[in-house]
């Protein structure tokens, strides 16, 4: 009985298993850790990104070794040495132009034409005023002609009568002395005779008196007329100034005077360029460099590596807008023939010697602290920089030959670091 009822039960087919190996139970644990692990890396790499920014369409230089030079880039604007400027001389309305702009003229050349009746009309008064007073001084001289010749009558009858009273004197004192006239008659004789001689003498102090004072009216109104007539002159010549000629000889340029126009005394009408004395250079140069410009500086045009004798002459000292202007010119009877007033110039003013030094170019990235390319992201950096010019800035300190930093404008927040997109 008891036999069938283990069978019954099933406890003769149990049997002892053995245990399972220990890797089996810490594999799920390291499995889950991985998969922890790598989610939490993902989401610092996610977060990393998302915080790093992108600079967009970003403009890289690479810093390199060679010489600094120092020069100021300039625009320069061609000007001939000797130039005339046109000013009205006199007020009119333009009858005629005579020339035309650009025209290369002789000296004396007429310009133009102008007409004032004002000025006619003032003419014709002074006129008038001359010929009055020419006609006064001609009365006056016709009355000082007859007043003369009516004294040289009188006086001609008084030198008579005194000669025939100092006769009948001298015939009285021969008879008186003969004792066939009175004592009374030769007194009487004698009295006549001085009467006579003092007659004489006073009419010819009175003539002389009359004639100087109308000699002196004369020379007054003569001067009067000379004054009149340097007036008239003066007006004449204003006259013919109102056909303008060329002062000197050269090439028109700037005038752009039409018929009918009025003009004013002192209005500018243009201006003749003397080319045969050659030209020179005019730019106009930032007031930070002010300090450092120097007469006889050299200045090279285009890209020439000669000065070519150019050379700074002048540097105007009034600033306007922050800008100052400088003349340069070349040595004497060396100005290139083929530059026309008017024409633009590119040169490059040197105000220092070149010299070894690491380079970048000039942008607005170019500052203290820079961006510099390390793999795929800029990361800033502190540098010193030294002097500009020419588009090129000095590197003194903080970067090396090959670096490649962000040359354009670097963001608004300046992190530490950005990627390339």
């Amino acid at each position: 009985m008891k036999t069938k009822t283990q069978d019954l039960s099933g406890a003769a087919m149990d049997r002892r298993l053995s245990p399972p190996p220990p890797w089996r139970r810490w594999a799920p644990r390291l499995g889950a850790g991985l998969v922890l692990s790598g989610l939490v890396v993902g989401l610092l790499l996610w977060g990393r990104q998302a915080q790093t920014k992108t600079v967009v369409a970003p403009q890289l230089a690479t810093v390199r070794a060679g010489e600094f030079r120092d020069e100021l880039l300039l625009r320069a604007r061609v000007e001939p040495l000797r130039s005339v400027q046109l000013d009205a001389a006199e007020a009119g309305r333009v009858q005629a132009v005579l020339v035309q702009e650009g025209e290369r003229l002789a000296a004396g050349a007429p310009l133009y034409r102008l007409h004032s009746p004002e000025q006619e009309q003032l003419l014709m008064q002074r006129s008038a005023e001359v010929a009055q007073q020419m006609a006064n001084v001609s009365v006056q001289r016709s009355a000082q002609a007859a007043s003369l010749a009516q004294n040289r009558r009188e006086l001609a009858q008084m030198q008579m009568a005194q000669q025939q009273a100092e006769a009948e004197h001298q015939r009285q004192m021969k008879l008186a002395a003969a004792g066939f006239v009175s004592v009374a008659a030769l007194e009487q004789a004698q009295r006549q005779a001085q009467l006579a001689s003092q007659l004489l003498q006073q009419a010819q102090a009175d003539q002389r008196l009359e004639a100087d004072t109308r000699q002196q009216s004369l020379d007054e109104m003569a001067r009067a007329v000379q004054g009149l007539q340097r007036g008239l002159l003066l007006l004449e010549r204003s006259r013919e100034r109102l056909l303008q000629r060329a002062p000197i000889a050269g090439r028109l340029s700037g005038f752009v005077l039409q018929v009918g126009a009025s003009v004013r005394p002192g209005d500018r009408l243009g201006r003749i360029d003397d080319l045969s004395g050659g030209v020179q250079l005019v730019a106009e140069v930032d007031e930070f460099y002010l300090p450092r410009l120097q007469v006889g500086q050299a200045a090279f045009v285009g890209q020439g590596e000669a000065p070519a004798e150019l050379h700074l002459a002048q540097v105007l000292p009034q600033v306007l807008a922050g800008k100052v202007k400088v003349l340069l010119r070349w040595g004497e009877g060396r100005s290139p023939a083929h530059l026309s007033p008017g024409q633009a110039v590119d040169l490059r003013l040197q105000l220092d010697h070149a010299r070894p030094a690491l380079l970048l170019p000039e942008g607005p990235g170019v500052q203290a602290q820079i961006y510099v390319l390390e793999g795929r992201e800029l990361r800033r950096r502190n540098i010193q920089l030294g002097r500009r010019a020419a588009g090129q800035v000095e590197v003194l300190a903080g970067l090396q030959a090959g670096d490649q930093v962000l040359l354009s404008q670097t963001p608004n927040d300046s992190a530490e670091s950005y990627r390339l997109p």
